[in-house]
């Protein structure tokens, strides 16, 4: 697989994705690599990195949970708990195929790091907004 055929696979499939849910992405990145940052320097001394790793990721998956819940998807009916906790299931897909992406590309196709986590952040925008779209925010009729 060269660089070719994964951008207009990358081009594909991005163009199904709406723009706001991009924009949202982003916001969410950068608040939860900041906010990791910040809960280190907090509580990695007196509780250690476990408990970093689980206050960051609730935090950032209920900052997430929020900008999608109100600014791309917009459901009222729905029941936010539900939508809240399947969120969780979403972004655990999103974990498992992160890491497979990841360990093939660096141990099976021997690219490096930058570019193997460049090819799993786009494999996941995808599953992640498909997750969201069909399972996340399904609209109920």
């Amino acid at each position: 697989m060269n660089i070719q055929n994964i951008k207009k696979f990358s081009d594909y499939y991005y163009k199904k994705i709406p723009k706001k849910f991009l924009i949202v992405g982003i916001v969410n990145t950068v608040f939860g690599y900041f906010f990791g940052i910040v809960s280190y320097f907090l509580f990695y001394s007196k509780f250690g990195i476990l408990f970093v790793a689980i206050i960051n990721n609730v935090v950032s998956i209920s900052f997430a949970f929020i900008g999608f819940k109100f600014f791309v998807f917009n459901t009222k009916k729905n029941n936010w708990v539900f939508e809240y906790l399947r969120s969780y299931l979403v972004y655990g897909v999103k974990f498992i195929c992160g890491f497979i992406v990841l360990y093939c590309c660096t141990e099976i196709m021997n690219f490096n790091i930058y570019l193997s986590q460049g090819l799993a952040m786009l494999a996941t925008i995808f599953i992640t907004y498909k997750g969201h779209r069909n399972f996340t925010f399904k609209i109920k009729n």
